[in-house]
């Protein structure tokens, strides 16, 4: 799948309004400072201050909108990925009550032709009116005695056996009955994934839109920075960036456990193989006691990835040369012999959850998966590789990369513990 279009301009009024349109609060118009008044505002250090923060206000405000618009995007990709597992697991469940249907056919077949013959066996008997030979014959009454009661017992049989064809018939068309729900409710779901296949895209428009005008007008606001500051456009945003990647990190550390975690049940909300959707009644408590990552399985995984990196974003990317985030994680571990679950980023921490897999965000180790989300629904995932940095395959417009660990991860899992 991919965006209709791609936005090579675009004001970030017309981006507000998309961020608006997906239920985003209203914002106005930001007001950008002119040049003249960047050059008016070096005249006075109070004012050179104030400008200072306005343009800093701006840059947040930027980096906000194209931050929420990159979110609404993933999550639409995730409810895309979701809903194509449903679909996939309706249309197995059809192909296998269509083939149960017809081995139950075959039985129910093989079931009538015996209680046919049966009858036609026992009607042939009645035929002989062994009742009259019992009155009229004097000499071998035992023989005649012998076949009336052969003759009681055929037809005994001949009951059960049209009894049991009776049954067979109505479990083959009960299950009929319940491939053609199944076809009927893959077909829905179906329409359903194509449907959400249209909202990713359309989330990612915005998206890219987003990220265009932040682009474009944050590389004025750093050099107007830059002006004020009497530094360069390069230096400021290397010292926004690395803000942004310090918050990162100090949330993470943050959110090392300062005291034992309560006992985990090991319950992910699933069956832990391949359920794909909510979360079961909540997010599992992570292991308190993980078990230390196996080495040659995490750098198998990350060799796996890193050979991916600069290849393009693509939802539903599953390789060989477009990925997600989802099917990049779920390829990586695969390579090294271990299954995460599906191709979703709710149904990879549910599996591994479910398994006693899940860690603590502050307990996290290279190899381990981060997940971005809340509530227990996940959005995007990514492979943790140390040092604050992980490598993950984003959203439409940014290739397969490693990147500083961005916003805030809420949930973590060790597939190779």
């Amino acid at each position: 799948m991919k965006p209709a279009t791609v936005f090579s301009a675009v004001a970030v009024g017309a981006v507000t309004a998309s961020v608006v349109a997906g239920g985003g609060p209203a914002m106005a118009e930001p007001d950008y400072p002119s040049w003249s008044e960047i050059e008016q505002a070096k005249t006075n250090e109070a004012t050179k201050q104030a400008e200072i923060a306005r343009v800093g206000d701006l840059l947040a405000g930027l980096q906000q909108v194209a931050d929420a618009a990159i979110q609404a995007s993933q999550m639409a990709a995730e409810s895309y990925r979701v809903a194509v597992d449903q679909r996939d697991r309706a249309a197995e469940r059809e192909s296998a009550l269509a083939q149960q249907a017809d081995e139950a056919d075959a039985v129910a077949e093989i079931s009538k032709m015996r209680a046919g013959l049966l009858a036609a066996h026992l009607a042939k008997t009645a035929g002989n009116d062994l009742t009259s030979e019992l009155v009229f014959s004097g000499e071998d009454t035992d023989g005649l005695l012998k076949q009336l009661g052969m003759a009681s017992k055929l037809g005994e049989q001949s009951q059960a056996v049209y009894e049991q064809a009776i049954a067979d018939r109505n479990t083959a068309d009960a299950l009929r009955a319940q491939a053609a729900e199944a076809a009927a409710e893959r077909t829905r779901l179906a329409e359903l994934a194509e449907t959400k296949a249209n909202e990713a895209n359309a989330a990612a428009e915005s998206a890219m839109a987003a990220v265009t005008a932040q682009e474009q007008r944050s590389a004025e606001l750093y050099a107007q920075l830059a002006t004020l500051k009497d530094t360069t456009a390069d230096l400021e945003r290397e010292r926004v960036e690395g803000q942004a990647r310090e918050a990162a990190e100090a949330a993470l550390e943050a959110s090392r456990p300062t005291e034992p975690a309560p006992p985990s049940d090991g319950n992910g909300g699933n069956d832990g193989g391949g359920n794909s959707g909510g979360n079961g009644g909540g997010t599992p408590a992570p292991n308190p006691d993980p078990a230390p990552p196996n080495a040659g399985a995490v750098e198998t995984a990350i060799w796996f990835a890193s050979q991916q990196l600069g290849e393009r974003y693509e939802l539903g990317g599953a390789g060989p040369d477009a990925w997600d985030c989802s099917g990049l994680t779920r390829a990586a571990y695969g390579a090294a012999g271990i299954g995460i679950g599906t191709h979703s980023a709710t149904n990879q921490y549910y599996t591994l959850a479910a398994r006693g897999k899940a860690v603590s965000l502050g307990n996290v180790q290279r190899g381990d998966l981060l997940f971005w989300g809340s509530g227990g629904d996940y959005y995007h995932v990514a492979i943790y590789l140390g040092g604050g940095r992980i490598l993950e395959a984003s959203d439409y417009g940014k290739p397969v990369r490693e990147w500083p660990v961005w916003g805030s991860p809420s949930a973590a899992a060790r597939p190779a513990g």
